[in-house]
């Protein structure tokens, strides 16, 4: 017994590495396990995805497609284009739409992970897909619970964006109530 407990010790680590390499079907490039989730970004050939506790979050060959469709028509209804609320969206591909805009003042993007946005400024592959969007001056990033971040807040805003992941666990789906 005492010999499986020190193999499982010493080689725990190096197979849970193996067991995590075949979830995902691409190269594993970036992996971290932050106080909120398991961060992991994937690439192969000129596809980059991120998923967060193993769900996809986004693939670069066809992301625009949400984001366009997120982003365009809230915006293009909108009276007034200045302030601008994400919740969620710490990848910054959200902001990097609204960024289009030139009447744009200020957007608040409320991500409860600074392990995503902090990857998200700093990982170069990324970078070039959110086209610096968590780097521009008119950028506020909040590490913050939304659902408590919309129950305190006094700001007002023009348009709010609703970009978080599917509604999977109890902490999620608060944000997808009245």
């Amino acid at each position: 017994m005492l010999i499986v407990v020190l193999t499982g010790v010493l080689l725990g680590d190096s197979f849970g590495k193996s067991i995590e390499d075949r979830l995902y079907r691409d190269k594993i490039i970036y992996s971290e396990q932050t106080q909120y989730q398991k961060i992991v970004v994937t690439q192969h050939k000129d596809d980059l995805r991120l998923y967060l506790d193993g769900n996809i979050q986004f693939s670069s060959l066809d992301e625009h497609r949400y984001h366009e469709a997120l982003v365009h028509p809230a915006m293009n209804m909108a009276p007034q284009r200045e302030h601008i609320l994400i919740l969620g969206g710490g990848d910054g591909l959200a902001a990097r739409e609204l960024l289009k805009y030139d009447t744009v003042k200020d957007i608040t993007i409320v991500d409860l992970d600074p392990g995503v946005t902090e990857l998200a400024k700093e990982n170069l592959l990324i970078r070039r897909l959110n086209e610096d969007a968590l780097l521009n001056e008119r950028v506020e990033i909040r590490n913050e619970d939304a659902f408590r971040y919309l129950e305190t807040s006094e700001s007002k805003y023009d348009v709010i964006i609703i970009d978080l992941p599917d509604p999977n666990n109890e902490a999620l789906n608060k944000l997808y109530t009245n």
